[in-house]
């Protein structure tokens, strides 16, 4: 069965190792017809977004834009453009990679379309901006009641419920108590709240005492970040972004900008939102055989550039498919 799916390399070392993904992707038996776009300029192109609904699954690199005032971007403009309104990110590290926390087994799950990141910016007088928080309570029961369907789907016990509502009292405090009443949804999992500062806190010293993180949109960004660096770092910050008949997994960061067109550029970071591709499509023995293959290689000596070996791109890609 072959699949299409809308490849967006990305800027800097990302061509190079959408590539090498690519080709580990073949060599798993799995045909895919992959319509390759770009995501940058000066606008969002609507070749793009025509693309992403047309496959419905998208994959995707870290992409650059220079800022533009009054112009959010591109990859936020992409989300809005497709509907994609809620995204999970896995907190899993890779077995034998450095991780702090190597059992850390972790969902952090982030409302993507509203709070801080709506865009809404003005200024007021000389020297004076103004940022608008947007908080809906559809979007706040939207996203709750998810997560607890992906605790529950993925047999998790406990939901926290992230927010800031001892000083945000209206948009946060509607978050946090329109979480709660669906929590009543759902008596077979545990929930709690946590305030995003002391949740810092606790995730640095003990991030196992979680278990799904139901964060709005900028906490969810920042707390993703810090759980990633907890369980190795880039390759552990995978994204996966839903919405209505579309799907995106994305490698959300890294340029490594004096890397580029040296063959040095580690494409595991790539790879991990592929292999949910996969499963999202139903490739599941693809999937896990290529994972097997994966811990496989790092079991026995694989150290990309990025983790201060002398593996680069193609000794990644090789020694993987060596053992598929």
């Amino acid at each position: 069965m072959s699949h299409s799916v809308t490849l967006i390399p990305g800027d800097w070392v990302g061509p190079e190792t959408a590539l090498a993904v690519q080709q580990i992707i073949d060599a798993a038996g799995v045909a895919i017809d992959w319509d390759e776009q770009q995501l940058g300029g000066s606008s969002l192109d609507e070749r793009v977004v025509e693309s992403a609904r047309r496959t419905g699954v998208v994959l995707k690199n870290r992409t650059g834009a220079p800022p533009t005032q009054g112009r959010l971007p591109p990859s936020v403009e992409l989300r809005k453009a497709l509907g994609l309104s809620r995204s999970v990110r896995p907190i899993r590290p890779l077995p034998g990679y450095g991780a702090r926390f190597p059992d850390l087994d972790l969902f952090v799950v982030r409302e993507i379309t509203e709070d801080i990141y709506a865009g809404f910016e003005h200024e007021v007088t000389d020297g004076v901006y103004e940022a608008v928080k947007v908080t809906t309570r559809g979007a706040c029961e939207h996203i709750a009641r998810w997560a607890f369907e992906v605790a529950r789907k993925h047999s998790r016990k406990k939901v926290t419920i992230v927010h800031k509502s001892n000083i945000m009292k209206q948009s946060d405090g509607m978050f946090l108590r329109t979480a709660q009443a669906v929590s009543k949804d759902f008596g077979d999992i545990e929930c709690d709240e946590v305030i995003v500062d002391a949740l810092c806190m606790k995730l640095v010293r003990w991030p196992m005492q979680f278990d799904v993180l139901l964060t709005a949109n900028l906490f969810g960004d920042i707390v993703g970040d810090l759980a990633s660096g907890l369980a190795g770092g880039i390759t552990a910050a995978t994204t996966l972004s839903y919405g209505e008949g579309v799907a995106m997994f994305e490698n959300p960061h890294g340029r490594a900008t004096e890397l580029v067109g040296t063959g040095r550029a580690n494409p595991i970071p790539l790879l991990r939102p592929a292999l949910y591709m996969l499963r999202h499509i139903g490739e599941t023995d693809a999937q896990a055989r290529i994972e097997t293959a994966l811990h496989g290689a790092i079991a026995d000596g694989l150290q990309p550039v990025d983790r201060g070996g002398t593996d680069g791109c193609a000794e990644v890609r090789d020694a993987i498919i060596r053992r598929l």
